[in-house]
Protein backbone atom coordinates (compact mmCIF):
# COMPACT_ATOMS: atom_id res chain seq x y z
CA UNK A 1 0.00 0.00 0.00
CA UNK A 2 2.59 2.70 0.77
CA UNK A 3 4.71 1.56 -2.28
CA UNK A 4 1.36 2.30 -4.54
CA UNK A 5 0.96 5.74 -2.46
CA UNK A 6 4.50 6.83 -3.50
CA UNK A 7 3.50 5.76 -6.95
CA UNK A 8 0.70 7.64 -7.11
CA UNK A 9 2.24 10.98 -5.83
CA UNK A 10 5.42 10.79 -8.38
CA UNK A 11 2.86 9.92 -11.35
CA UNK A 12 0.65 13.09 -10.22
CA UNK A 13 3.83 15.32 -9.80
CA UNK A 14 5.09 14.20 -12.90
CA UNK A 15 1.90 15.30 -14.92
CA UNK A 16 1.70 18.92 -13.01
CA UNK A 17 5.70 19.65 -13.70
CA UNK A 18 4.98 18.78 -17.52
CA UNK A 19 1.64 20.64 -17.39
CA UNK A 20 3.99 23.90 -16.31
CA UNK A 21 6.90 23.02 -18.30
CA UNK A 22 5.96 22.45 -21.28
CA UNK A 23 4.54 25.86 -22.14
CA UNK A 24 7.51 26.97 -21.16
CA UNK A 25 9.94 25.03 -23.44
CA UNK A 26 7.46 26.24 -26.46
CA UNK A 27 8.52 29.44 -25.79
CA UNK A 28 12.02 29.14 -25.40
CA UNK A 29 12.34 27.47 -28.73
CA UNK A 30 9.94 30.16 -30.58
CA UNK A 31 10.05 33.59 -30.31
CA UNK A 32 11.47 34.10 -26.23
CA UNK A 33 10.46 33.95 -22.70
CA UNK A 34 6.90 36.10 -22.57
CA UNK A 35 6.86 36.43 -18.75
CA UNK A 36 3.54 38.18 -18.69
CA UNK A 37 1.85 35.10 -20.44
CA UNK A 38 3.27 32.47 -18.84
CA UNK A 39 2.15 34.26 -15.43
CA UNK A 40 -1.40 34.28 -17.13
CA UNK A 41 -0.72 30.26 -18.23
CA UNK A 42 0.06 29.21 -14.46
CA UNK A 43 -2.37 30.86 -12.99
CA UNK A 44 -4.66 29.43 -15.25
CA UNK A 45 -2.86 25.73 -14.10
CA UNK A 46 -3.66 26.81 -10.53
CA UNK A 47 -7.10 26.72 -10.71
CA UNK A 48 -7.19 23.65 -12.75
CA UNK A 49 -5.18 22.41 -9.85
CA UNK A 50 -6.91 23.59 -7.17
CA UNK A 51 -10.06 22.37 -8.65
CA UNK A 52 -9.02 18.86 -9.67
CA UNK A 53 -7.56 18.33 -5.99
CA UNK A 54 -10.82 19.79 -4.27
CA UNK A 55 -12.83 17.42 -5.71
CA UNK A 56 -10.28 14.59 -5.81
CA UNK A 57 -9.60 14.79 -1.99
CA UNK A 58 -12.55 15.88 -0.99
CA UNK A 59 -15.89 16.76 -2.67
CA UNK A 60 -16.13 12.76 -4.93
CA UNK A 61 -15.13 10.67 -1.78
CA UNK A 62 -17.25 12.95 0.39
CA UNK A 63 -20.00 13.81 -1.28
CA UNK A 64 -20.63 12.18 -4.52
CA UNK A 65 -20.08 8.72 -3.54
CA UNK A 66 -21.99 9.32 -0.46
CA UNK A 67 -25.04 9.98 -2.53
CA UNK A 68 -25.01 13.71 -1.52
CA UNK A 69 -25.19 15.13 -5.29
CA UNK A 70 -26.75 18.31 -4.02
CA UNK A 71 -24.29 19.02 -1.65
CA UNK A 72 -21.73 17.71 -4.35
CA UNK A 73 -23.06 20.25 -7.23
CA UNK A 74 -23.23 23.26 -4.52
CA UNK A 75 -19.77 22.27 -3.07
CA UNK A 76 -18.70 22.64 -7.02
CA UNK A 77 -20.46 26.21 -7.62
CA UNK A 78 -18.86 27.41 -4.41
CA UNK A 79 -15.07 26.32 -5.44
CA UNK A 80 -15.59 27.65 -8.92
CA UNK A 81 -16.54 31.57 -8.07
CA UNK A 82 -13.93 31.30 -5.34
CA UNK A 83 -11.56 30.40 -7.92
CA UNK A 84 -12.80 32.34 -10.62
CA UNK A 85 -12.45 35.97 -8.52
CA UNK A 86 -9.50 34.88 -7.06
CA UNK A 87 -7.87 33.75 -10.74
CA UNK A 88 -8.89 37.29 -11.57
CA UNK A 89 -7.68 39.22 -9.20
CA UNK A 90 -4.26 37.71 -9.43
CA UNK A 91 -4.52 38.29 -13.07
CA UNK A 92 -5.05 42.31 -12.25
CA UNK A 93 -1.72 42.27 -10.15
CA UNK A 94 0.27 40.74 -13.04
CA UNK A 95 -1.22 42.94 -15.64
CA UNK A 96 -0.50 45.74 -13.11
CA UNK A 97 3.08 44.75 -12.56
CA UNK A 98 3.79 44.54 -16.33
CA UNK A 99 1.87 47.84 -17.81
CA UNK A 100 2.02 49.63 -14.60
CA UNK A 101 -2.37 50.14 -14.88
CA UNK A 102 -5.17 47.82 -13.21
CA UNK A 103 -6.43 45.33 -15.89
CA UNK A 104 -10.68 45.16 -14.65
CA UNK A 105 -12.01 42.49 -16.67
CA UNK A 106 -14.94 41.51 -14.60
CA UNK A 107 -15.94 44.87 -13.43
CA UNK A 108 -15.95 46.77 -16.82
CA UNK A 109 -19.29 47.70 -18.67
CA UNK A 110 -18.50 44.84 -20.62
CA UNK A 111 -20.73 42.17 -20.39
CA UNK A 112 -19.88 40.26 -23.26
CA UNK A 113 -16.55 40.47 -22.40
CA UNK A 114 -17.25 39.17 -18.49
CA UNK A 115 -19.30 36.62 -19.97
CA UNK A 116 -16.60 35.26 -22.29
CA UNK A 117 -13.97 35.11 -19.45
CA UNK A 118 -16.64 33.41 -17.03
CA UNK A 119 -17.22 31.14 -20.09
CA UNK A 120 -13.43 30.25 -20.41
CA UNK A 121 -13.08 29.49 -16.55
CA UNK A 122 -15.90 27.16 -16.42
CA UNK A 123 -14.21 25.36 -19.15
CA UNK A 124 -10.98 25.05 -17.12
CA UNK A 125 -13.31 24.28 -14.18
CA UNK A 126 -15.02 21.45 -15.67
CA UNK A 127 -11.89 20.19 -17.40
CA UNK A 128 -10.45 20.06 -13.54
CA UNK A 129 -13.48 18.53 -12.21
CA UNK A 130 -13.79 15.98 -15.30
CA UNK A 131 -10.21 14.78 -14.51
CA UNK A 132 -10.63 14.61 -10.89
CA UNK A 133 -13.70 12.36 -11.63
CA UNK A 134 -12.05 10.10 -13.93
CA UNK A 135 -8.90 9.48 -11.55
CA UNK A 136 -11.13 8.31 -9.09
CA UNK A 137 -12.97 6.11 -10.69
CA UNK A 138 -10.13 4.58 -12.18
CA UNK A 139 -8.85 4.01 -8.87
CA UNK A 140 -12.17 2.87 -7.26
CA UNK A 141 -12.13 0.06 -10.05
CA UNK A 142 -8.76 -1.11 -9.26
CA UNK A 143 -9.68 -1.05 -5.85
CA UNK A 144 -12.86 -3.09 -6.62
CA UNK A 145 -10.18 -5.50 -8.57
CA UNK A 146 -8.36 -6.24 -5.96
CA UNK A 147 -10.80 -6.93 -3.61
CA UNK A 148 -12.48 -9.13 -5.61
CA UNK A 149 -8.79 -10.85 -6.19
CA UNK A 150 -8.88 -11.00 -2.55
CA UNK A 151 -11.77 -12.63 -1.66
CA UNK A 152 -11.51 -14.88 -4.24
CA UNK A 153 -8.55 -15.69 -3.52
CA UNK A 154 -9.57 -16.51 0.48
CA UNK A 155 -12.69 -18.47 -1.09
CA UNK A 156 -10.57 -20.33 -3.05
CA UNK A 157 -8.35 -21.30 0.07
CA UNK A 158 -11.00 -21.73 2.13
CA UNK A 159 -12.06 -24.51 -0.44
CA UNK A 160 -9.39 -26.34 -0.69
CA UNK A 161 -8.76 -26.64 3.23
CA UNK A 162 -12.95 -27.97 3.34
CA UNK A 163 -11.50 -30.58 0.63
CA UNK A 164 -8.62 -31.61 2.90
CA UNK A 165 -10.62 -32.12 5.62
CA UNK A 166 -13.26 -34.03 3.64
CA UNK A 167 -10.24 -36.44 2.25
CA UNK A 168 -8.67 -37.25 5.71
CA UNK A 169 -11.82 -38.11 7.66
CA UNK A 170 -12.59 -40.43 4.43
CA UNK A 171 -8.97 -42.02 4.50
CA UNK A 172 -8.82 -42.40 7.97
CA UNK A 173 -12.21 -44.13 8.46
CA UNK A 174 -11.13 -46.89 6.51
CA UNK A 175 -7.45 -47.14 7.71
CA UNK A 176 -8.62 -47.36 11.57
CA UNK A 177 -10.99 -50.35 10.21
CA UNK A 178 -8.51 -52.25 8.70
CA UNK A 179 -5.91 -51.77 12.16
CA UNK A 180 -9.52 -52.49 14.05
CA UNK A 181 -9.62 -56.00 11.75
CA UNK A 182 -5.74 -56.72 12.41
CA UNK A 183 -6.02 -56.67 16.02
CA UNK A 184 -7.88 -59.73 16.78
CA UNK A 185 -5.53 -61.54 14.02
CA UNK A 186 -2.24 -60.32 14.12
CA UNK A 187 -1.66 -58.36 17.16
CA UNK A 188 1.94 -57.65 16.06
CA UNK A 189 0.45 -56.78 12.44
CA UNK A 190 -1.84 -54.33 14.45
CA UNK A 191 1.48 -52.86 16.00
CA UNK A 192 3.02 -52.20 13.08
CA UNK A 193 -0.04 -50.81 11.91
CA UNK A 194 0.03 -48.17 14.27
CA UNK A 195 3.34 -47.62 13.99
CA UNK A 196 2.94 -46.91 9.85
CA UNK A 197 -0.32 -44.76 11.00
CA UNK A 198 1.63 -42.36 13.34
CA UNK A 199 3.92 -41.45 10.54
CA UNK A 200 1.23 -40.85 8.56
CA UNK A 201 -0.61 -38.79 10.80
CA UNK A 202 2.32 -36.71 11.35
CA UNK A 203 2.83 -35.81 7.22
CA UNK A 204 -0.83 -34.71 8.36
CA UNK A 205 -0.43 -32.79 11.11
CA UNK A 206 2.84 -30.68 9.75
CA UNK A 207 3.29 -31.45 6.05
CA UNK A 208 -0.33 -30.85 4.92
CA UNK A 209 -0.58 -27.73 6.46
CA UNK A 210 1.45 -26.24 3.51
CA UNK A 211 0.38 -24.82 0.65
CA UNK A 212 2.55 -27.12 -1.51
CA UNK A 213 5.07 -30.01 -0.41
CA UNK A 214 7.62 -32.13 -2.17
CA UNK A 215 6.53 -35.11 -4.52
CA UNK A 216 8.92 -37.04 -2.38
CA UNK A 217 6.78 -36.67 0.60
CA UNK A 218 3.86 -38.10 -1.11
CA UNK A 219 5.64 -41.09 -2.72
CA UNK A 220 6.39 -41.88 1.16
CA UNK A 221 3.10 -41.34 2.31
CA UNK A 222 1.66 -43.62 -0.56
CA UNK A 223 4.32 -46.25 0.31
CA UNK A 224 3.44 -46.22 3.91
CA UNK A 225 -0.23 -46.08 2.83
CA UNK A 226 0.07 -49.41 0.53
CA UNK A 227 2.67 -51.17 3.49
CA UNK A 228 -0.43 -50.54 5.73
CA UNK A 229 -3.04 -52.06 3.76
CA UNK A 230 -0.68 -54.56 2.56
CA UNK A 231 -0.98 -55.67 6.34
CA UNK A 232 -4.76 -56.43 6.49
CA UNK A 233 -4.66 -58.51 3.03
CA UNK A 234 -4.09 -61.78 2.27
CA UNK A 235 -1.91 -63.04 -0.28
CA UNK A 236 -3.69 -62.87 -2.93
CA UNK A 237 -3.47 -58.79 -3.46
CA UNK A 238 -0.95 -58.21 -5.42
CA UNK A 239 0.83 -54.80 -5.24
CA UNK A 240 3.21 -53.29 -7.52
CA UNK A 241 4.80 -49.62 -6.97
CA UNK A 242 6.99 -47.95 -9.48
CA UNK A 243 8.06 -44.21 -8.39
CA UNK A 244 11.14 -42.10 -9.68
CA UNK A 245 14.22 -42.39 -7.62
CA UNK A 246 14.98 -38.52 -8.79
CA UNK A 247 11.84 -36.45 -7.71
CA UNK A 248 13.64 -32.39 -8.83
CA UNK A 249 12.19 -31.04 -6.44
CA UNK A 250 9.13 -31.18 -7.57
CA UNK A 251 5.97 -29.69 -5.31
CA UNK A 252 2.54 -30.33 -5.24
CA UNK A 253 -0.66 -29.82 -2.84
CA UNK A 254 -0.48 -32.51 0.19
CA UNK A 255 -2.62 -35.68 -0.04
CA UNK A 256 -3.31 -35.36 -4.23
CA UNK A 257 -2.52 -38.50 -4.94
CA UNK A 258 -3.72 -40.31 -2.01
CA UNK A 259 -7.24 -41.08 -3.71
CA UNK A 260 -6.26 -42.82 -5.98
CA UNK A 261 -4.56 -44.97 -4.43
CA UNK A 262 -7.34 -45.33 -1.97
CA UNK A 263 -9.58 -45.57 -4.36
CA UNK A 264 -8.07 -48.55 -6.30
CA UNK A 265 -7.99 -51.13 -2.87
CA UNK A 266 -11.27 -49.88 -2.05
CA UNK A 267 -12.72 -51.45 -5.68
CA UNK A 268 -10.02 -54.18 -6.33
CA UNK A 269 -9.72 -56.26 -3.18
CA UNK A 270 -11.81 -59.41 -2.64
CA UNK A 271 -10.86 -62.17 0.14
CA UNK A 272 -11.27 -65.14 -2.13
CA UNK A 273 -10.29 -63.62 -5.75
CA UNK A 274 -6.50 -62.72 -6.84
CA UNK A 275 -6.47 -59.17 -7.22
CA UNK A 276 -3.42 -56.85 -8.25
CA UNK A 277 -2.81 -53.29 -7.64
CA UNK A 278 -0.23 -50.92 -9.81
CA UNK A 279 1.11 -47.98 -9.22
CA UNK A 280 3.17 -45.92 -11.69
CA UNK A 281 3.95 -42.31 -11.76
CA UNK A 282 6.97 -41.02 -13.80
CA UNK A 283 8.09 -37.38 -14.83
CA UNK A 284 8.75 -35.88 -18.23
CA UNK A 285 11.47 -33.96 -19.17
CA UNK A 286 8.99 -30.54 -18.56
CA UNK A 287 8.17 -32.20 -14.87
CA UNK A 288 4.77 -32.91 -15.98
CA UNK A 289 3.81 -35.76 -13.33
CA UNK A 290 1.98 -38.85 -15.14
CA UNK A 291 0.56 -40.98 -11.95
CA UNK A 292 -0.98 -44.74 -13.20
CA UNK A 293 -3.04 -46.46 -11.22
CA UNK A 294 -4.24 -49.80 -12.29
CA UNK A 295 -6.46 -52.30 -10.35
CA UNK A 296 -8.54 -55.39 -10.83
CA UNK A 297 -12.64 -54.59 -10.13
CA UNK A 298 -14.04 -56.96 -7.50
CA UNK A 299 -17.13 -57.97 -8.41
CA UNK A 300 -20.37 -55.98 -6.28
CA UNK A 301 -21.61 -57.57 -3.47
CA UNK A 302 -25.13 -56.56 -2.71
CA UNK A 303 -25.69 -53.07 -2.73
CA UNK A 304 -21.85 -52.04 -2.73
CA UNK A 305 -20.76 -49.06 -4.66
CA UNK A 306 -18.44 -50.22 -7.56
CA UNK A 307 -18.76 -47.44 -9.85
CA UNK A 308 -15.42 -45.74 -8.53
CA UNK A 309 -16.91 -42.22 -7.64
CA UNK A 310 -16.67 -42.38 -4.52
CA UNK A 311 -16.33 -39.57 -2.25
CA UNK A 312 -12.78 -39.17 -2.47
CA UNK A 313 -12.21 -39.50 -6.61
CA UNK A 314 -15.41 -36.77 -6.18
CA UNK A 315 -13.16 -34.23 -3.80
CA UNK A 316 -10.28 -35.31 -5.78
CA UNK A 317 -11.71 -33.70 -8.97
CA UNK A 318 -12.96 -31.03 -6.97
CA UNK A 319 -9.49 -30.13 -5.80
CA UNK A 320 -7.87 -30.36 -9.26
CA UNK A 321 -10.35 -27.59 -10.82
CA UNK A 322 -9.14 -25.37 -7.49
CA UNK A 323 -5.28 -26.10 -8.00
CA UNK A 324 -4.77 -26.66 -11.24
CA UNK A 325 -7.03 -25.04 -13.13
CA UNK A 326 -7.21 -23.18 -17.32
CA UNK A 327 -6.24 -27.31 -18.48
CA UNK A 328 -3.13 -27.92 -16.05
CA UNK A 329 -4.22 -31.14 -15.64
CA UNK A 330 -6.24 -34.53 -16.76
CA UNK A 331 -8.02 -36.92 -15.46
CA UNK A 332 -8.69 -39.41 -17.35
CA UNK A 333 -10.39 -43.14 -15.74
CA UNK A 334 -11.61 -46.39 -17.77
CA UNK A 335 -12.62 -50.03 -17.48
CA UNK A 336 -11.00 -52.12 -19.79
CA UNK A 337 -12.67 -55.61 -21.55
CA UNK A 338 -9.95 -57.62 -19.11
CA UNK A 339 -11.92 -56.22 -16.52
CA UNK A 340 -8.94 -53.61 -15.27
CA UNK A 341 -10.03 -50.67 -14.08
CA UNK A 342 -7.07 -47.75 -14.98
CA UNK A 343 -7.13 -44.23 -13.78
CA UNK A 344 -4.32 -41.79 -15.19
CA UNK A 345 -4.10 -38.39 -13.70
CA UNK A 346 -1.42 -35.91 -15.47
CA UNK A 347 -0.42 -32.88 -14.03
CA UNK A 348 1.60 -29.87 -15.31
CA UNK A 349 3.75 -28.21 -13.07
Amino acid sequence: MVKSNKIGIIIHLGVWLALISIPLLIQIESEGLNFRMMSHIWVMLFGLMATFYANYLFGIDNLLYRKRTILFILFNIVVFFFLHYFNDFINDLIQGVFENRPRRRNHGPNVAVRSMFLYTDFIYYALGVGAALACRYAGRVSDIEKEREILQNEKLENEINLLKYQLQPHFFFNTLNNIYSLIGLSPNDAQKAVHSLSKMMRYVLYDNTAQRISLKSEIDFIENYCRLKKLSLNDRVHISMSFPEDTRNITLPPLLLIPLVENAFKHSTTPDKESMIELNLSLDKNDTISFIVRNTIAPKQGNEDRSHSGIGLNNLKKLLDLQYPNGRYSLKTGESQEGIFEATLTLKQ
